[in-house]
């Protein structure tokens, strides 16, 4: 079955289209103004060290990115080079370098996403090597001599760059997704430092290594082959951390298929579920991995229903097997003991309890509370009665919103996390 978005539901994806395609403009325009101002002020000078850093620049792109927490952050080598260039070649060196690497960061990233980064990379470079110099430090030498000179000369600049580098990365990416997915600027600076934090500190201690065998220990260029060792080590630890997450991943579809395989008329529902709970907790502006626990619940929170007979659960008749009270808890029952689920538990033990016709849901957990909207919404609007009766979306809100989740603040996020779905399908 498809639908067709209303004037008032199209409107906001054009919207929020428009305000993110500005957005990404304004940061490609400031990253080429801060480049061109680095430039006047300091010059630039395309030497043997600009070249190197360049070529480092393409073998981190040759090595790719990381995707962790579902795609949504990218952890790649990028920042050492672009940290190495602060110290190496100054603000306008090192705006060029991420200007030059922006657009080949992620190579399956669509245009805008590359023009974004190319800005972001350029804002990053010029911020980030103004703050090595303001912190004492004095971009391609001279070099201290001495520990203590080292230290202060390069180890506290580049500290200081890295997490000025962050911190501009961390708000750009931000905005842009909270303009382009409604995800709160918290919950998504959550993320990153959650996903990206420790390996930005590794960043900075492997460039101020390179820096410092680059320059006071006199190996020049060829401190990147003493370098690049520590960088496939690392980017090896976060690809081994990403396909613990895939498996993980793996597992859940697994047992998503064998909840639709004893109800075929749940296909999909699941998934939907998830979705719009995730989206929904991220509107919250709730912590990162309460998000993720959302997601989780809302994949797994029909997955009692696989320990039922098969024509009960088909003959019921009712959405979602009201009449099978007890198939939320025998869901926790078979998830109980797998360490990364445990906080999924409580939502799944308790969705249906969220728009139970009784209590007032004070004493359920938030997330019990989202995934009990997203499932009893999508239940009546997407999977409706055995015989195919579907309820329109403001019936569906309207009903809702006398659930003891009918909060006004719920329901605004299971709006706003429709919208975003209305966007995606256009």
């Amino acid at each position: 079955m498809t639908t067709e978005a209303s004037p008032t539901e199209g409107g906001a994806p054009r919207r929020i289209a428009y305000a993110t395609n500005i957005y990404v403009g304004v940061v490609a325009a400031a990253g080429v103004c801060l480049t061109a101002a680095a430039i006047r002020l300091d010059g630039i000078v395309i030497d043997a060290t600009f070249g190197v850093l360049l070529l480092l620049a393409l073998l981190s792109w040759l090595l790719g990115s990381v995707e962790t927490d579902g795609g949504r952050t990218q952890v790649s080598l990028t920042g050492i080079v672009m940290l190495a260039a602060m110290a190496l070649v100054g603000p306008a060196g090192a705006g060029i370098v991420g200007t030059l690497l922006g657009p080949f960061d992620n190579g399956r990233a669509p245009l805008r996403a590359r023009i974004f980064n190319s800005g972001m990379f350029a804002t990053m470079g010029v911020v980030g090597g103004a703050a090595y110099i303001a912190a004492g430090g004095r971009p391609g030498g001279p070099w201290p001599p001495g520990t203590w000179e080292i230290a202060l000369q390069i180890g506290i600049p580049v500290l200081v760059a890295d997490i000025v580098q962050f911190a501009v990365n961390m708000v750009l990416v931000a905005i842009v997704v909270r303009l382009a997915a409604g995800v709160s600027m918290r919950t998504q600076v959550g993320q990153i430092v959650r996903s990206s934090g420790s390996a930005q500190i590794g960043y900075g201690v492997i460039a101020f290594i390179m820096v410092v065998l680059w320059g006071p220990a006199g190996l020049g260029s060829a401190s990147v082959f003493l370098i690049f060792p520590p960088l496939l080590a690392a980017q090896w630890a976060y690809r081994q951390y990403a396909e613990e997450r895939k498996g993980h991943d793996r597992a859940l579809h697994v047992l998503v298929a064998a909840v639709e395989a004893k109800a075929p008329h749940l296909a999909g529902h699941s998934t939907r579920v998830a979705e719009l709970s995730a989206s929904m907790a991220e509107h919250l502006g709730l912590r990162p991995q309460t998000v993720a626990d959302a997601r989780v619940a809302g994949m797994l929170h029909d997955l009692g229903l696989t320990s039922l007979p098969t024509g009960l659960v088909r003959s019921t008749g009712v959405i979602g097997g009201r009449a099978i009270s007890s198939y939320p808890a025998r869901g926790v029952a078979l998830l109980r003991g797998l360490s990364f689920l445990s906080g999924a538990l409580d939502a799944i033990a308790h969705h249906r309890d969220a728009v139970a016709p009784r209590g007032t849901g004070d004493e359920l957990g938030v997330e019990a509370l989202i995934v009990g909207l997203a499932d009893e919404y999508d239940l009546l609007s997407e999977v409706g009665t055995p015989d195919g009766v579907l309820i329109p979306k403001d019936e569906a809100l309207a009903l809702l919103r006398r659930t003891p989740a009918g909060r006004e603040d719920l329901i605004r996020a299971l709006e706003h996390a429709l919208s975003l779905r209305a966007e995606a399908a256009t």
